[in-house]
Order: structure tokens, then sequence, then C-alpha cells
């Protein structure tokens, strides 16, 4: 089995911890633990037994996120090593060799390339720019087929902070239900929405829906290593099954500072301070774009942690970006790693002063090249 080079994921974890300004991230700035927990909380960790938990996620932890749904018992629940495993988790259990699956991109492209791997026939759909970057759900019934077994989306977007609405969302589970496909959503932006209403997940709208979450991005922790699946029992105890065979369990000092985490009151506290600080961050980034109107042009982001640049010359995305990086110091993801060139992605999550110099150099470099 041939694996082809995931380059997203090999060009940060090569250069994202060496640049002085790392705009590369699509998260929210961390918490710490003393930011996170208060001090009972933290007196309480120094309780916590470091033997092996539930293989599939502790029992309570599983319940606390079944509540996050609708009608879900921890039964439709796998909680795993980031929405990373959660999502090689799905393809390895779900997809085999000849299925075919539609995914819409951009996209983060980890299923994309992991079901090609596996000998899966992997058909696209565009989000398409001139829509806000959202689909034209005519080209995926296009696209469908008799062996078609699942559709998967990215809501919010990754990397162009898009959000579907209500009525398209209904469509897509309309297609699909009519299909009789199983739909895959990864959704860990879910909560960060900057101008709507927190958008409902796709396992609240539909029976084949398998959604992807976890820590990492609208929450902030992604130091925790907390993802999950929900979805049917059956499709999850069979990616309980695949479990056994990669990590076989999350760590217990994660799982427990995830329960605090996404209580209620807990989660709705760290979804507003992500909110504060991408809307803040947007602000700064929309008059920037302003004020530099001839160098780039963007479909400003409604959730999620990072926007989506077309820039104003002829360079390759991949090659900008090592100049960016070499020359200014400053690190954001070029558009070629979403199959999409002329574009970069920038990271809005970071702290104020971070992105309003990384953004001060990356003007500079634009302005410096001839014309």
């Amino acid at each position: 089995m041939k694996i082809e080079e995931f380059s997203l994921e090999r060009i940060q974890s090569l250069y994202e911890n060496t640049v002085e300004l790392n705009l590369s991230d699509s998260g929210v700035h961390p918490y710490s633990l003393n930011e996170l927990l208060d001090a009972d909380e933290r007196a309480k960790l120094m309780d916590v037994e470091l033997g092996y938990g539930w293989t599939n996620g502790a029992v309570e932890l599983r319940e606390d996120i079944a509540k996050l749904y609708r009608n879900r018992s921890s039964d439709e629940v796998i909680v795993t090593n980031g929405s990373a495993e959660a999502n090689f988790l799905l393809v390895m259990s779900l997809i085999e060799p000849g299925d075919e699956i539609v995914v819409f991109v951009p996209n983060y492209l980890q299923i994309f390339g992991w079901a090609r791997a596996l000998g899966a026939t992997v058909k696209a759909v565009q989000l398409r720019e001139e829509l806000g970057w959202t689909p034209d759900l005519d080209e995926a019934r296009k696209v469908l087929s008799p062996r078609t077994k699942l559709m998967s989306i990215c809501n919010p977007n990754n990397p162009t902070g898009s959000l579907l609405s209500r009525a398209a969302m209904d469509e897509l589970v309309a297609i699909a239900r009519a299909q009789g496909c199983y739909l895959h959503a990864d959704e860990v932006y879910k909560g960060s929405e900057l101008d709507a209403e927190e958008a409902p997940s796709f396992a609240d709208l539909y029976e084949k829906a398998i959604v992807t979450n976890g820590l990492s991005k609208a929450m902030a922790l992604p130091g925790l290593r907390i993802g999950w699946l929900a979805g049917p029992a059956a499709e999850i105890y069979a990616a309980w099954q695949s479990k056994d065979y990669t990590s076989i369990t999350t760590g217990a000092l994660s799982e427990h500072v995830a329960r605090i985490a996404i209580q209620p009151t807990r989660r709705a506290q760290i979804l507003q301070r992500s909110k504060t600080i991408l809307r803040e961050n947007l602000a700064l980034l929309t008059a920037w774009v302003a004020e530099n109107s001839e160098l780039f042009f963007f479909v400003p982001p409604r959730a999620g942690g990072m926007a989506f640049l077309r820039y104003g010359n002829s360079m390759n995305s991949t090659a900008l970006v090592h100049r960016l990086r070499e020359e200014r110091g400053i690190m954001v993801v070029p558009g070629d790693a979403y199959g999409l060139d002329g574009y970069i992605r920038v990271g809005i999550g970071t702290p104020h002063a971070h992105l309003a110099e990384g953004l001060e150099r990356l003007s500079d470099y634009f302005k410096s090249q001839p014309r």
C-alpha cells in the first residue's frame, strides 16, 4: 500500500515550530492548565491514577460527549487521540478497496488521501469561492453513483472558514438519504461561528451521519489530544475494533480535563473566549486586506481559526511560503496543499499582536516584489 504525502501536515510539522511568527495554525491560541482549571480542579488533577482506561473512552466522558447531541448514548461515541485518529478510524472501519466516496474540497485532506491509499475511488466536489466557499449541491448529485458509500464534508470549513446554511445542511442530508450512503462531517470548528448561532450537528439531522469532533480547534485545547466519533452504534463499535490496532486508549489526564472542559457552562466560556479572539483578529485582518486590496482578496471566514487569501502574483504558493519563512520569519499554509495554488491560509486564532506583526511582514514582502 502506497500512502501519498500529506503535504499540509508535512510542511507544518517541519517548520511551524522553527519560525519567529507562526501564522499557520488553524485553531485558537491554546489554554494553559492554570488558565483553564481553578485551584480545586488543579488539586484534584494530582489524584488522577495514570493507568489504562477504557479503550473506547471513559464511560463518563462518552456520556458527557453524547449529551452534546440529541438522543445519543455512550455506545454511539468513541473517544480518540485527537480528531485525526477519529478520521483514521472512520476510514479503516468503513471503507474497503473499490468503494467510492465523495469529498467536498477544499478540505482537510486526511480522509481523501487515506481512502485513496486503501484503494477507494475518491471523487471531489469543489466548494465555490463565488458562493462564499459553499458547494453547488447539484454538482454533488451529478457525481454520485450507485457505488457511492460515503460523502465527507468539513463544516465549518478548513481552510476557508465557510459555513453551510441550515437549508444547505438539510439538502445535503436529503441527498445522502436518497442515495442511502453515509454522511461524514468534520465538525472540529463547530462552536466558533462568528456571525451566527452554533450550527446543528449532522449527527442530529441524519441517521447515517458520522461526525468527527474534538477539543483542538474551537475549544483551544489541542495539547489534550482528545477527539471523538459520534454516529450509529454499529459503526462506532467497528471503529472501536480498529482502535485496538492503533493507540489502544487515550491519556487518563487528558480525559479527566476533557470532562471538565465539555461541561455546558465551561464549554460556553471556552467558546466565548475563542469567538472574542477570532472576532478581534478578523477585524484586524479585514482592515489589512482593505489596505492591501491590490495584493490580496478573501471571502471573510464565518467560523474557525483561519482565513483563505487569494494573492496577486504568479508565484507558486509553496515556493511563496518558503520565501516568507526564510526571508520574513513567518509561516503560513500554501493553498496548493489543498489543491488550490494562488492562495494562502492565514491563522487568525493567534494573539493579536502576533497577527499584526505577521501581517505587516507579509504585506512588506509582497510590496518588495516586482509587479
